[in-house]
Parts: structure tokens; sequence; C-alpha cells
């Protein structure tokens, strides 16, 4: 069986995981170490055993059991509606006609013209013809000789004082002019009664209708009984080793020989199943999922470190 060497000039320390990476280290490094060697500090989980622990299942109670109410059926016949006197009327028949009604009688309407009214000019005399006596020295040549002869007064005539006014006369005087309006007549239709209502007295029987009536005969019951409880045991697990972390002899992968190691453990996992990346001998995150699900599956410490442990348990 081919064993993976150990390849390296001094000895390294790997620290693998994130919850590893954000704890302080432990400063005592491994006791037993030889130069060529490498450790990974890993998890290693708490172990457990189990035992047997008793439990009670189910508790002590009562268990109720109930039956129907029994009922007895019997057909009853119940009045739905009383006897009563009916009475059916006949209404009565009527013809029509129809006939013409004068709503308005014919007439006269009579339209009034106005006269036509328009202006004239008219002279009238204000003041009539006169005679007046006015001073000689106005009305003729006679002149005043002297203080002794006095004065001299004319008679004369004044002519007529006129003047000229518009005056309202009628050019087309009023007139009244005749217009016939011819009667409004309606058509209405009217009815005569051809034979008058009747009445007629109906006797209506009673009525009645067949019930399913239900009696109780028994009334509902219920039966109590006793349960006793029920025990049973629980596997529980009690903790033997809490978890802790250790340092696990590793495979150093610095060296091209540590890669060519690389891809003989992708081979063997690749052979179980467990990895399907390429044989590239670079522990990748493929590489490290692959190295934690089998050694979950083998009960092996390292958490996707490549531990010499792993590598023994893949036969190399």
């Amino acid at each position: 069986m081919k064993r993976i060497a150990l390849w390296s000039l001094s000895a390294c320390l790997l620290v693998p995981t994130l919850a590893m990476a954000q704890q302080p280290l432990d400063l005592q490094m491994p006791a037993h170490a030889k130069p060529g060697q490498c450790f990974a500090r890993v998890l290693v989980q708490a172990g457990y055993r189990t035992e047997a622990v008793p439990v009670v299942i189910r508790d002590a109670h009562e268990s109720v059991q109930v039956s129907d109410p029994v009922f007895k059926s019997e057909i009853q016949s119940i009045p739905i509606s009383d006897a009563y006197k009916d009475y059916v009327v006949t209404p009565p028949t009527f013809r029509t006609e129809q006939q013409k009604i004068v709503v308005r009688p014919a007439h006269e309407r009579l339209r009034a013209s106005p006269a036509v009214i328009g202006t004239s000019p008219v002279t009238v005399v204000i003041r009539e013809p006169r005679l007046v006596w006015r001073p000689g020295s106005k009305g003729s040549e006679v002149r005043r000789i002297d203080a002794a002869t006095g004065e001299v007064f004319c008679l004369v005539e004044e002519p007529a004082k006129t003047a000229v006014m518009q005056r309202e006369v009628q050019i087309t005087p009023a007139q009244v002019t005749r217009e016939h309006v011819p009667a409004v007549v309606e058509t209405i239709e009217r009815r005569f009664l051809v034979t008058a209502p009747t009445v007629r007295e109906v006797y209506v029987k009673a009525e009645s209708k067949d019930v399913k009536i239900q009696t109780l005969v028994q009334p509902a019951r219920e039966i109590r009984t006793k349960v006793e409880a029920r025990t049973g045991t629980l596997q529980r697990q009690v903790e033997v080793t809490p978890e802790r972390y250790e340092w696990v002899p590793v495979v150093c992968v610095d060296t091209p020989e540590g890669r060519h190691s690389i891809q003989a453990v992708q081979s063997a996992l690749a052979a179980r199943k467990y990895y399907s990346g390429p044989i590239d001998g670079l522990i990748g995150p493929k590489t490290k999922q692959a190295l934690a699900a089998f050694q979950r599956a083998n009960g092996l410490p390292g958490q996707g470190s490549l531990t010499v442990a792993t590598a023994r348990a893949l036969g190399l």
C-alpha cells in the first residue's frame, strides 16, 4: 500500500477554519513534532453515550363515549288553513262608442287697426289787426312847431300778429276687421254598460298537511372509562468528552510531491463518490468539501483539512 510522504523542511502550522481563526491560538505547540511534519489545529466534536430514561408517554385520564338521543317518529295531520267563504266577483262589461264634442264654438275675432296721425304746419293769428294812436314824430311828418301847438298823434293801423305751429292731423282713420274662427271639436270614447257586475259566494274547505313528528324516547348519554397512564423509555445522549481543539498531523502540500499526493487523495475521493472536480493537486473549495464529507462519514477530525488519519483512511 502506498503511503503519502510528509515533505517539508520544517514543521508548519495550519488553521483551516474560520471558527478557529476567530479564537486565540494555543501557544503550546505539539510537543513531539519532528522536522518535516505539519499539524493543523482542528475541532474535535464532543463524545456522547446513550442511556435509557423512563418517561410518561401518556397521563392517566378518563375516556368519554357518548350516545345519541333516541327518537320515535309518527305522522300527524296538521291544519294549515281553516275553511272559509270566498266571493268571486264578475266585473261589468262595456261597449265603447266614439262621440264628437264641441269644446269651443265658432266665433269672430275682432282686430283693431289704429288711426295714422301725421303733422301739418298751421298759421295761427295771435293778435288781430288794430288801430292805435302813435306819436306824430313816429307816425307822420308833422312836427311840433312850438310849445303852444301841443303834441301831435296819428291813428295808425297795426297788422295782425301770427305764429306757425305743427298740428297733428289724421291721415288714415282707425279701422276694425273681423276674422272668423272655426269651432274646435274633440272626439272622445264613451263607455256604455252592457252587463252589470255580479258577486258569487264560494265555500273553500279547510286544508291540512301530514308532518313527521319525532318524540324523544331516550336522551343522549355519556359513558366515562378510566384509562391508565402509559410509560416508556427515552434514549438520551449524555456528554462523555467535551468539544475541544487538538493538533492533528496533516499532509504538507507546499511541494510538487505534495501536490502529487493531493492528486492521489482527489482520485481516492472521486472513486468513493465524494469528489467530482478536476484532479489538479490543489486543495480548493470542492476538495475541502469532499474531505469534510468523508471525515464526517468516517468519524474523523479535520473539517476539510487533509490530515494524516484521513489519508490513511483513504488507503494512501
